[in-house]
């Protein structure tokens, strides 16, 4: 048998993400629960602009030749963002509504910073595909390859296609172009573009297309929210879905006391109390309880997820010591786990929780914890999820950061509502968990494991838990992707800690800033005097509409 010997390609190491998979189950949640917005489809009048744009062209040129679209979509792109851009800085200065998360800022913000009345700025500078520092985006469509086109094709509002050139569908894209069309100056727009040049006062020519003025076009306006909300039931349950979190998002900013914020923190935590800040509690629709019961569960799986990063990060400090002379070997994570849970620091945290067992842990939080509502409390386990996120240093004190996860899992353990499955009404199987071991499924049948052990068996138990399902995440990433993610890895010199920076505890985005710009856009939110978020007349009637 003939044999060919040849040099292996080492695996591209990467810093990557979600080194536990924790975070994959609150990805699949909040994708269920507002599908059609993501965290990177900040701008509603995106959705409209971008097949307006294809829809266009093709009333102007042939369809024959990719190059020359390439470059005229790569100058509109820009022109849309420096419109949106120049507008802020002539109307009311609230960048929110008009040039936050355009395409392209961080290239085209400061070339119109600098651009004077007397003078004029180059599109095909900023458009150009050349490797340049002035480039404003790699992709070749910009922002609606690398941000929109998959949503826009979900939501059917362009096509999908193998083919380079996209399109925009004809039942719903056609339509929103036009509508946009309607309340536009295309024609100059389109001069711009193959001007290739602008000035500033081309650009207040053209502030018609900026963002903030989608209420101001009532036909694109109402198709929009057509989309958003699903008023014609087209896209089924996701629509359905879309619909009520939109709704409850809404509900909250019509009860936040004044003063209150609606943030996505604030968001968290009512849906995951049911209480408003103050304590008092919030009551919502009937119709809408069954996407808050989903959001709770979200919530739940962030928390958790939180707590295992953090025993993870934990974990990888003590395997990297600050000097040579203080490491130990570990020839398996079992060693290690043994030895970490029987260090003097766990017994000191142990001594401080005065708790022996899980079980007697799991107890005195039901006793003497706060109650579910009162999560501004400081041993509320939406705190201490904060507390693990914010503490988390590279001299940050070990003893309290264990303390607090191993409080945060038993008050979720507290929570946990045993007559009904972790996950249920959601579209999450046992099978779409399989590559993601620790989630609320698994962590409670270790739970009920768990009570009948000692607290050290436990944090032993824990660390085991992370370390193992962290190898195998990254192994099953190496496999997928040929990139090594691994955090630490067995060798001969036992484990050793591999990454250059311990990866902190984060929380996952619930889409949730996007979808407040979004309504905000559409005319659904404003601002009152004091910068809060409110609803308008006609966020008011949608509510109502959507909240039955």
């Amino acid at each position: 048998m003939k044999l060919t010997t040849s040099w292996l390609k080492p695996p591209y190491a990467s810093s990557g993400i979600d080194h536990l998979g924790t975070q994959a189950p609150c990805v699949m949640i909040y994708g269920q629960l507002l599908p059609g917005i993501t965290n990177v489809t900040d701008r509603a009048r995106y959705y409209s602009f971008y097949p307006w744009l294809v829809w266009s062209y093709d009333q102007r040129y042939a369809k024959d030749d990719y190059a020359h679209f390439v470059e005229l979509f790569r100058r509109a792109d820009c022109l849309f963002t420096l419109i949106a851009e120049r507008h802020s800085q002539t109307s009311d200065q609230e960048n929110e509504l008009h040039g936050v998360a355009m395409v392209g800022r961080s290239k085209l913000v400061p070339a119109l910073a600098s651009l004077k009345a007397d003078e004029s700025l180059r599109l095909s500078q900023y458009a150009t595909t050349e490797d340049s520092p002035h480039r404003y985006f790699m992709n070749r469509l910009g922002g609606l390859s690398q941000y929109y086109v998959g949503t826009l094709s979900d939501l059917m509002i362009m096509e999908s296609s193998t083919q380079s050139w996209v399109r925009y569908s004809k039942e719903y894209g056609a339509l929103l172009a036009k509508n946009f069309d309607s309340g536009i100056p295309g024609e100059r727009f389109w001069q711009m573009v193959e001007g290739d040049e602008v000035t500033l006062a081309a650009l207040d020519e053209l502030s018609g297309f900026c963002g903030c003025n989608i209420p101001s076009s009532p036909a694109e306006c109402q198709q929009l929210i057509d989309i958003f909300f699903d008023s014609s039931s087209a896209y089924a349950e996701e629509g359905e879905q879309r619909r009520r979190s939109l709704a409850l998002i809404q509900q909250l900013a019509d009860a936040l006391p004044a003063g209150s914020e609606l943030s996505e923190a604030t968001f968290r935590a009512c849906v995951y109390t049911g209480a408003l800040p103050g304590g008092k509690p919030w009551v919502i629709p009937e119709a809408l309880r069954n996407t808050c019961a989903h959001w709770v569960v979200y919530v739940r799986n962030d928390l958790l997820s939180v707590a295992f990063q953090t025993i993870l990060a934990i974990c990888l400090r003590e395997l990297q010591p600050q000097f040579s002379g203080q490491r130990q070997m570990f020839n398996s994570v079992e060693a290690f786990a043994e030895w970490f849970a029987s260090s003097e620091k766990v017994a000191g945290v142990l001594s401080d929780l005065g708790q022996s067992s899980f079980d007697a842990l799991v107890t005195q939080s039901r006793d003497q914890g706060p109650d579910l509502s009162d999560w501004g409390n400081v041993a509320h386990e939406f705190q201490l999820g904060r507390q693990l996120i914010d503490g988390w240093k590279p001299e940050a004190e070990i003893k309290t950061l264990l303390a607090q996860s191993l409080k945060l899992l038993a008050l979720l353990v507290v929570r946990d509502d045993l007559n009904k499955l972790p996950y249920s009404g959601l579209a999450i199987t046992p099978e779409s968990l399989r590559d993601y071991p620790i989630n609320l499924m698994s962590f409670r049948n270790r739970c009920a494991d768990w009570q009948s052990m000692s607290l050290q068996q436990v944090v032993s138990e824990l660390v085991l838990w992370s370390l193992d399902t962290h190898l195998r995440v990254a192994l099953r990433k190496l496999r997928q992707s040929s990139r090594s993610t691994f955090q630490l890895r067995p060798s001969e010199r036992g484990l050793e800690v591999v990454c250059d920076q311990i990866p902190p505890p984060s929380q996952t985005t619930p889409r949730f800033r996007p979808a407040v710009q979004i309504l905000r856009d559409l005319g659904v939110f404003t601002c009152d005097d004091q910068q809060k978020i409110r609803l308008t007349d006609l966020g008011r009637e949608l509510m109502e509409v959507a909240s039955v």
